[in-house]
């Protein structure tokens, strides 16, 4: 297919799937209701469930926030998308007693450093102190700038990955990806594939950081004696996956790893359906972007990471978000572990900015913002949790990744995504479920 017929096709999925929710809902925004369904929760019982103290709720303070996402290149759906989710969870916590948030919204071009160490820069000169990153701080190439300018900075679709970790105002709050993940995996392939010993993979080419991602992915295999056949890279956003797919067929694995992201699986699995290889492919991520993108050819993926269950919400907060989220964006699409990330990360920040404000600190200082959350590293989640209580979420002082985080093995699977499997990150408390 022609560049120009992908950009097109590009194009006229990211209207279908966005701009009929995020457009209508853009119109009456400023009037999206704020009660939750028949049987949910509202505002106040959330309130409470989040242990909000009006005296430091910071009611009527104003702040700047900085927001550097996908929104233009192959991963602007999701930029769209995700700088949607902040404006609702900011008039929420604004309705809940919270300051006024001021969104500044910077594009990082999907994976473009340079755009996104312009955009830390900008952010820096302006003195925002805290900041929604993707892309890992975009490849990393805005870790130096959240460091120099002390911009509290939290990424909730990248996470910290392995070459981002322990740098100095920087966290994730997603599961490391695919790293977090292999132990799970593994048991996951030795109990329901015995006779599986050879894996193949295609990833992402982001150079040395690529490698340093590789090295501690490899150590897993080795081990649980799994052999590598081969470790092929692709381009960020690519759409022909058949050079690799060449040397994935001729070095006949028992099972391939798709380590790419977004709607690169959707046309990776595309083209895989057409090698004619049988073995099973594990991705990292689901999205519906992808999904379309496959067709019939997504039937049986497997994923495996930090999925965000919207039929099966765990806790009272994730009932009222994705309530929230219908009524944002339409019914059309479930609310992604993107979406729930985002979301929670405006949370996590704002109750930073209490904790400042309850030590009568400055919440515009990125460095006190950054001790608030060292004090103590667990926030509320809409992940876990229980019918009447919140889950949570566990940030590690040292990795400044999550160091908990409900884990999923699913495959989609007569159209629908199937949940087989669950466990914590590092494979820790691994369990079948009836259904696998």
């Amino acid at each position: 297919m022609h560049d120009d017929a992908l950009s097109t096709r590009r194009n006229d999925l990211t209207r279908r799937q966005l701009l009929a929710g995020i457009g209508s809902a853009a119109a009456v925004a400023g009037a999206a209701p704020l009660l939750g369904a028949a049987g949910s929760p509202g505002l106040a019982d959330i309130a409470r469930m989040l242990k909000v103290d009006p005296k430091y709720a910071g009611k009527g303070l104003t702040f700047d926030l900085g927001a550097v996402y996908p929104i233009t290149g192959p991963g602007d759906i999701y930029g769209a998308h995700l700088s949607d989710i902040p404006k609702m969870a900011f008039r929420q916590i604004e309705a809940m007693g919270g300051p006024t948030f001021n969104l500044i919204l910077k594009d990082n071009r999907s994976g473009d450093p340079q755009a996104g160490a312009q955009a830390v820069r900008e952010l820096g000169f302006a003195r925002v102190p805290m900041m929604l990153s993707s892309y890992v701080a975009d490849l990393g190439a805005m870790l130096n700038g959240i460091k120099l300018y002390k911009i509290f900075s939290i990424d909730g679709s990248g996470g910290t990955s392995i070459f981002g970790q322990s740098k100095p105002y920087f966290w994730g709050s997603i599961a490391t990806s695919p790293n977090d993940a292999l132990p799970g995996m593994i048991d996951f392939v030795h109990q329901t594939m015995p006779n599986a010993y050879t894996l193949s993979f295609v990833g992402w080419d982001l150079g040395p950081l690529g490698d340093i991602v590789a090295k501690d992915a490899l150590k897993y295999f080795k081990h649980a004696n799994m052999t590598l056949g081969v470790a092929e890279k692709a381009k960020v956003g690519s759409t022909d996956f058949s050079a690799n797919l060449v040397k994935i067929k001729a070095s006949d694995p028992d099972v391939v790893c798709c380590v790419v992201y977004g709607e690169d699986v959707g046309y990776f699995m595309k083209q895989y359906a057409l090698t004619g290889m049988k073995a099973p492919v594990i991705a990292f991520t689901h999205s519906i972007a992808a999904q379309q993108i496959a067709g019939p050819a997504y039937e049986g993926l497997y994923f495996i990471f930090d999925y965000f269950d919207a039929e099966r919400p765990p806790n009272p907060w994730s009932r009222f978000f994705i309530d929230e989220f219908y009524k944002l964006e339409g019914t059309q699409y479930a609310p992604d572990y993107y979406a729930a990330n985002t979301y929670e990360d405006c949370f996590t920040l704002w109750e930073c900015v209490r904790r400042v404000l309850k030590k009568r600190g400055d919440p515009q200082d990125g460095a006190q913002l950054d001790a608030a959350l060292r004090d103590d590293p667990n926030f509320p989640s809409v992940y876990g949790g229980d019918a009447n209580t919140v889950g949570t979420i566990s940030f590690d002082l040292q990795t400044h990744s999550v160091k908990h985080r409900p884990m999923t093995v699913a495959q989609f699977k007569d159209g629908k995504v199937t949940p087989l499997a669950h466990f914590d990150i590092g494979g820790a408390d691994f369990k079948l479920l009836p259904t696998a």
